[in-house]
């Protein structure tokens, strides 16, 4: 007797203290139930999503209990807890039925977790092993000694997991079925109530069939509990069911974060400039368009789209290919060398100083200072001297001469200090550029591009870029330049004969509308090739090149980057017909040249004309410019075995003597040239008269290679190659830039 006594005494102490023990252990801490920040949904202009910035390791937003439909809540009830307002916190019933599915071989395994528990489990986890169940359950009891059933239903809505990192009705919702949870049909909220048990093994857009034989499951429990009638229940069987696959929205990466920077940290849904659908068209042209140039060394292409009246960014893409050189950079805020994109903005100085679309400049070769005072030996895209060139020709052609001509009329100095005004970063003084600056002696940004050519066709008023929404008033900004000198400008690049007498081809058929401003520029050995183009609505900037630096054989702005940002244009007008436009800027008659040449520039003229003897110049009879390259043909890849030469052909000399060749701007001795591998520029002569010049692709194989490759790509729209008489081996400075 006892002994009977002192065990159940031992007994009672061990239990009394095990569960004094389980009570301390199983203290439930209150700041595991505090209300998490919400994440930041980010959104393009019409509300449909870029992104989520979560707040934490998972992707949620907190919903009030009294905001969710009482059908919601049923649903939930149905599926884990039907009786949760009847117990405490542990359901005995349901424990035991747990337990005995647990051990009967021939029941199926139910769980026995109340909604109260499963909360504990997501706030507390299970860190104690084999005793954690118990521990849980204690928890769960002192839990509902703390806060209401409301709450701790609440609480458990909005922490239930439901897969790919969404925790919560209200992201699920959202994620899952597109709308918030307030919107969440009798079907939806059993399809969402039936996820939290397998998440992985019920997902519908892997089991479709699982998950529906699982909601009709709960559908039915809420008939049988009285939540649904016959008709209600009939119509929820049979709603299909809607999933969304692409859980997380990435929708421009490099955009988000800027949108967000300048965005209030409480506001949890912003809504940002952007137009989702140009987005997505402008990565399919810049991704085109980095396909068709890859082969001759372009790694890389980024691209913009604004509204020129307010400054809003509709489309950015910052890198088209993200795996790429430089793809895990942004490259529109990347500082760039910008070949000729800057010269309107010299030209409208010229005009600003008097001159005119009629003013003639001198496209002729003669020693200019340049950057640090060096002295800068500037050729034409063609290395031709034009000598009398009207500025309207001289601009729309991008001529390197007559800019440098244009830009020693108005100073460096004033050069400087308008390209600071427009937004650009210009280190340094007007000494450390000199003339030169006119061919791209500063690098830039893409975005100060654009800023700056929106000024231009909102007639110089200047305008910051916005990532929101903004009315055209907002946009406005201080005039830096003279609203009837840049009207001027915009209607010289805006000119498609004096554009198609300059590189063959005005553009117009890919955007057929109406007319567009257009300028490219490409930089010294070909590393950066740049287009902006704009109207009184939008103003799109594409560049492509190599990130790295490295020179393409020949992917120049007319050729690679206008016709992908004509079409971005074009697809701005399309998709976005209502954006706002600036107040058209009339460019008046065109006025009589008012600027005369300089002393200079009129001796430079004279000593061009006397070497060159042109026959609408002086009166000096026309030399022959018949001579012509017939093979090879502009454009082409040649295959050569190893070891073997190209043989040039030509038209005859006058008199019938034969032509001299020149390769890469070198004499060449005889007519056959012992090839080289990469792009090769060649012309002939006769005597003073020189033939345009062709550009080819040598490539050179070892005998039994493989077949002969296709030949270099090229855009089959886009105008002449336009290739320099000489393309240097080792950097130089941007002066050479063309188109």
């Amino acid at each position: 007797m006892r002994r009977s006594l002192a065990v159940v005494g031992v007994t009672s102490l061990l239990a009394a203290l095990l569960g004094a023990w389980a009570w301390t252990a199983a203290a439930v801490d209150l700041r595991r139930f505090a209300i998490p920040s919400d994440p930041r949904v980010v959104a393009d202009r019409h509300g449909a999503p870029l992104g989520v910035v979560r707040a934490g390791v998972v992707d949620a937003r907190w919903v009030a209990l009294h905001d969710l439909a009482p059908h919601v809540t049923l649903a939930f009830l149905a599926a884990e807890d039907a009786r949760f307002f009847a117990h405490g916190a542990i359901d005995p019933r349901a424990t035991l039925r747990a337990v005995a599915d647990t051990l009967l071989p021939w029941r199926h395994a139910s769980g026995g977790s109340t909604i109260t528990q499963q909360l504990v489990k997501l706030t507390h986890g299970r860190p104690h092993g084999v005793w954690s169940k118990p521990l849980e359950m204690v928890r769960a009891v002192r839990l509902a000694r703390l806060i209401s059933k409301d709450a701790v239903l609440e609480q458990y809505l909005n922490r239930v997991p439901f897969g790919h990192s969404v925790v919560g009705v209200a992201r699920a919702s959202e994620v899952f079925l597109g709308h918030g949870p307030e919107g969440l049909s009798v079907a939806e909220a059993a399809l969402l109530a039936a996820l939290p048990q397998g998440p992985s093994r019920l997902d519908p857009a892997l089991h479709p069939s699982r998950a529906r034989a699982r909601r009709d499951r709960i559908l039915r429990r809420m008939a049988a509990q009285g939540a649904l009638d016959a008709a209600a229940l009939a119509a929820a069987l049979d709603e299909p069911i809607r999933w969304n696959v692409d859980v997380h929205p990435r929708e421009a990466e490099r955009f988000v974060p800027l949108a967000l920077r300048g965005s209030a940290p409480t506001e949890q849904r912003l809504v940002t400039s952007l137009d989702l659908a140009l987005q997505r068209h402008a990565e399919g042209v810049l991704a085109r368009a980095l396909a068709a140039w890859r082969e001759r060394g372009a790694t890389n292409a980024a691209g913009l789209v604004l509204g020129t009246a307010t400054g809003e960014v509709l489309a950015y893409v910052g890198a088209s290919d993200r795996s790429g050189p430089g793809g895990a950079t942004d490259l529109l805020r990347q500082r760039r060398q910008p070949g000729s994109t800057l010269k309107p903005f010299v030209y409208e100085l010229l005009f600003e100083a008097g001159g005119s679309p009629e003013t003639v400049l001198s496209d002729v070769r003669r020693p200019l200072r340049g950057a640090g005072g060096a002295t800068v030996d500037a050729r034409d895209y063609d290395d031709r001297e034009r000598g009398p060139v009207p500025a309207r020709d001289a601009l729309a052609a991008s001529l390197n001469l007559a800019a440098l001509d244009a830009a020693t009329r108005v100073g460096p100095e004033a050069i400087v200090r308008r390209l600071r005004s427009l937004g650009f970063e210009v280190p340094g003084d007007a000494e450390r550029y000199g003339a030169g600056i006119v061919l791209g002696g500063v690098d830039v940004t893409a975005l100060e591009l654009a800023r700056a050519y929106a000024a231009l066709l909102r007639g110089g008023l200047a305008t910051d870029l916005s990532f929101v929404p903004r009315t055209a008033h907002a946009g406005g900004g201080a005039a830096v330049m003279e609203r009837m000198a840049s009207a001027v400008t915009a209607d010289v690049l805006r000119d498609e004969a004096a554009r198609a007498r300059g590189f063959g081809r005005s553009l117009r058929d890919l955007a057929p509308n109406a007319p567009f401003v257009l300028k490219t520029g490409t930089s010294s050995r070909w590393r950066d090739a740049w287009c902006v183009v704009g109207d009184a609505r939008f103003v799109a900037v594409v560049w492509l090149g190599d990130p790295e630096g490295r020179p393409t054989a020949g992917v120049s702005g007319f050729e690679a980057a206008a016709p992908a940002a004509v079409r971005l244009l074009a697809a701005a007008r399309e998709l976005l017909p209502t954006m706002i436009a600036v107040a058209p800027v009339e460019a008046g008659p065109t006025a009589p040249p008012a600027m005369p040449t300089p002393a200079a520039a009129a001796a430079a003229l004279a000593s061009w004309a006397d070497r060159a003897r042109p026959a609408h110049f002086s009166g000096t009879p026309r030399r022959s410019e018949s001579v012509r390259l017939v093979d090879p043909v502009q454009g082409r890849s040649v295959l050569l075995v190893e070891g073997a030469s190209l043989p040039l052909r030509a038209t005859a000399c006058d008199g019938g003597s034969s032509p001299a060749f020149f390769v890469d701007g070198r004499p060449l001795a005889g007519s056959a040239w012992a090839a080289a591998p990469g792009v090769h520029v060649f012309a002939a002569a006769c005597g003073a008269s020189r033939s345009p010049p062709v550009a080819v692709t040598v490539e050179v194989r070892s005998i039994g290679a493989a077949q002969r490759p296709s030949a270099a790509r090229t855009d089959a729209s886009s105008a002449p190659s336009r290739v320099p008489a000489s393309v240097p081996s080792a950097p130089s400075s941007s002066t050479n830039s063309s188109s």
